[in-house]
């Protein structure tokens, strides 16, 4: 079958060899989507309702008009269903349905769809006023939807979506289930929901052995993410049918992860251990067309599908007393059954508990950490400090998701990595982002550092921010993305990494937006499902910045100059309290007869003078410059190449300030060699250009890097008169 599966793959030359396994990775369907799992070898998949497990299908049937009698039948009844995927079809059973790939046929083979049954109950007296259409669709990624409208009304009268996913609830053969809520609303009566659970019987019939499976499990040594389970069903005596099922991040990985699914699922279970995982890619005759990385990785998913299959067939020996294979429940004993480990980053919100959870979910040995950096000690006058919080939290979700939680204090590292320099910064007039440099030195630095002799395979965070693989000449280097959510999307704060901190880091809900997020966390029942997102900066807690910065820096008054009159209009208690581009909070130190004449922006900074230079007429022509023309230092570029050499510009997407705010604009290299200083000019004005603060830019959806805003903004801006 490997030669069959070789020749049905193999182009006339690599790159169409390549196209041909995206086209697959394209039409690859994780299991989340795959109501038609044995369908893909012209065996449809049969789903059986578990009736234990109903929930308000009684009512449900009674408010579309059955009698209780009906209704308690319909209950009891029992019902399976076969689907098969028709992605030509534009009508389904008599039914219109919508035009997006990938719809199912549906017999139901026993027993009457509660859909169906619906229909027919209420079809009396919809049928004289409107014709009854049905639309289904993919919604929310992986839900199945299935709708029902008439004529008449917008909304449909009757809603039902399928999604799929793990319970060991059922307790019935794979352990993967179809859960049907359904929602009906007829006019004038309130909403009734439903819910209904399936699971897949696999055609086994009766004496057989039980469907045997495993959960999902990442393979280390893919170039992508790359995750796989593994089903046995029995076909006879000592005889099995393997299938495989997964999920990639990346198109060709997911091709050949369907490649690898249609081959091993036309063999014996015997055949499929008796395949050395490294000689995978010559049998399928990829070796020359794939990168050395895929090659590796190809063979680390067979590798994870044997291993997986070892523990399903010594599951099997013990529950049946007798020996299918010895040797290869010996070998199974023999090479253990290993996780990637990963050292997961818990702050007690719902992000990354969320995090946490689905890397438990796909398999990964996890470990959890809380970074004690709260400055509880230094700051608690002024304010609760929610450290202690955040612990119980950490471990009561820990305790639900059955990881170990340990917590490592970071506080002297803390205040001489960030602390300091958030100081400094502020002291002398620019605006510090603690943020980044928690990220840069902290979190993806000194954590590094601490669990350096633990030998962890990953380290993941809650962060909203995606990592990619880009091969280069010099080999593989990771690419920093946004996150689709691009209020949450957090790439901003994570420019400033290298490659070394990107290269082990795992990212889990980076791909998701925040309501996703949310859904998830009540899905699991998370402890801290309903927990409001933390504001502000990581180590203040509920403590203000201006507190902050009064606590160590106290106050250093000085004088608020008009830029255009010279004019003294008001007190300012010390520069670090006042950034470039501010409104809100000056007019408190303003005098009154200043106030009067607002609003008044805050336009630059005169340390030497401790002065505070301000304007009522910031949006005048004469300011152009200072709003779209600056200079950065310090720059850094996450694939250690800068977007242009030192002749020539490059025009990019840029983030002036964490948000989804991005602007355009060019940037200039200066210097020789690798430079770190070049000029910006923006194609349109920003509210506020500060000396410290950081810009992020980017390429599209890649974040290329960062930079810092330098002082030669504010002396340019003071030299040349343009406030006086």
């Amino acid at each position: 079958m490997f030669e069959n599966a070789a020749n049905s793959v193999e182009k006339n030359d690599p790159k169409a060899t390549n196209l041909e396994l995206a086209a697959r990775g394209q039409a690859f369907s994780s299991f989340r989507r795959n109501f038609d799992y044995l369908s893909k070898n012209n065996s449809p998949s049969t789903w059986k309702r578990d009736n234990l497990h109903n929930i308000n299908v009684e009512d449900l049937l009674i408010a579309c008009g059955l009698t209780e009698e009906e209704a308690n039948e319909g209950v009891e009844d029992e019902i399976s269903q076969v689907y098969k995927q028709n992605h030509w079809a534009s009508e389904m059973g008599g039914k219109k349905i919508g035009t997006d790939g990938g719809k199912f046929a549906v017999d139901t083979i026993q027993g009457m769809d509660l859909f169906d049954l619906v229909l027919k109950s209420v079809n009396s007296s919809i049928e004289a006023r409107a014709k009854v259409n049905v639309k289904c669709r993919w919604t929310n990624g992986d839900t199945y939807v299935t709708e029902a409208f008439t004529d008449e009304r917008e909304q449909p009268f009757f809603r039902v979506e399928k999604t799929l996913d793990f319970s060991e609830s059922v307790g019935i053969g794979d352990n993967l289930v179809m859960t049907v809520k359904s929602y009906l609303s007829l006019d004038h009566k309130e909403t009734v929901s439903s819910k209904e659970v399936y699971f897949r019987t696999y055609n086994i019939e009766n004496g057989q052995e039980s469907v045997l499976s495993t959960v999902q499990q990442r393979v280390p040594g893919c170039i992508a993410n790359v995750a796989i389970r593994t089903v046995l069903i029995p076909k006879g005596s000592d005889s099995y049918q393997v299938l495989i099922d997964g999920m990639a991040d990346a198109i060709l990985s997911r091709g050949l992860v369907a490649l690898l699914q249609s081959t091993l699922s036309s063999l014996e279970a015997r055949d499929v251990l008796s395949v050395q995982p490294s000689t995978v890619t010559d049998r399928l005759r990829l070796r020359n067309v794939l990168t050395s990385g895929r090659n590796d990785g190809l063979a680390s998913v067979l590798t994870i599908v044997q291993r997986q299959m070892k523990g399903l067939l010594d599951i099997a020996v013990d529950d049946a007393g007798t020996t299918i294979d010895e040797e290869v429940v010996a070998d199974s004993k023999d090479e253990g059954k290993t996780k990637p480990t990963v050292a997961m980053l818990l702050s007690g919100g719902v992000d990354s508990s969320v995090a946490l959870n689905m890397l438990v979910r796909q398999g990964y040995d996890v470990t959890a950490f809380y970074l004690k950096i709260w400055l509880e000690d230094e700051l608690a006058h002024l304010g609760q400090c929610p450290w202690e919080d955040d612990w119980r939290v950490s471990t009561q979700v820990c305790e639900q998701a059955g990881v170990p939680l340990e917590a490592i204090s970071l506080q002297e590292e803390y205040k001489e990595q960030v602390l300091s320099y958030t100081i400094n910064e502020a002291k002398n007039g620019r605006t510090p982002n603690p943020d980044i440099m928690c990220n840069s030195r902290v979190k993806f630095g000194c954590f590094y550092d601490a669990i350096s002799t633990r030998d962890f395979d990953y380290v993941a965070t809650g962060h909203y921010a995606q990592l990619v693989d880009k091969k280069t000449s010099e080999g593989v280097v990771k690419r920093l993305l946004r996150a689709p959510d691009p209020v949450k999307d957090q790439s901003y704060f994570l420019a400033a990494l290298t490659q070394e901190q990107l290269n082990r880091v795992l990212f889990p809900i980076g791909h998701l937006e925040k309501f996703e997020v949310r859904e998830l966390a009540k899905e699991f029942d998370l402890p801290n499902k309903n927990r409001p997102d933390s504001q502000g900066l990581c180590f203040l807690g509920k403590v203000r910045f201006d507190d902050f910065l009064a606590n160590y820096l106290g106050t250093d008054p000085g004088d608020i100059i008009d830029a255009e009159t010279q004019e003294i209009i008001g007190r300012h208690n010390g520069i670090w309290f006042h950034t470039v581009g501010q409104r809100k909070g000056i007019g408190k130190v303003l005098f009154p007869k200043a106030t009067s004449r607002g609003p008044w922006y805050v336009v630059a900074k005169d340390t030497s003078k401790r002065f505070i230079i301000a304007s009522n007429q910031y949006d005048k022509e004469k300011f152009d410059s200072t709003r779209k023309e600056f200079f950065v230092e310090d720059m850094k570029w996450i694939t250690n190449e800068p977007p242009t050499d030192n002749c020539s510009a490059a025009h990019l997407s840029m983030k002036i300030r964490h948000g989804p705010t991005i602007v355009k604009g060019t940037i200039q290299l200066q210097g020789q060699g690798k430079t770190t200083v070049g000029k910006v000019i923006l194609d349109e004005k920003d509210g506020g250009l500060a000396p410290g603060q950081f810009v992020a830019f980017y390429d599209g959806l890649e974040c290329l890097g960062s930079a810092v805003i330098s002082e030669r903004h504010w002396l340019n801006f003071l030299e040349s008169g343009d406030h006086q």
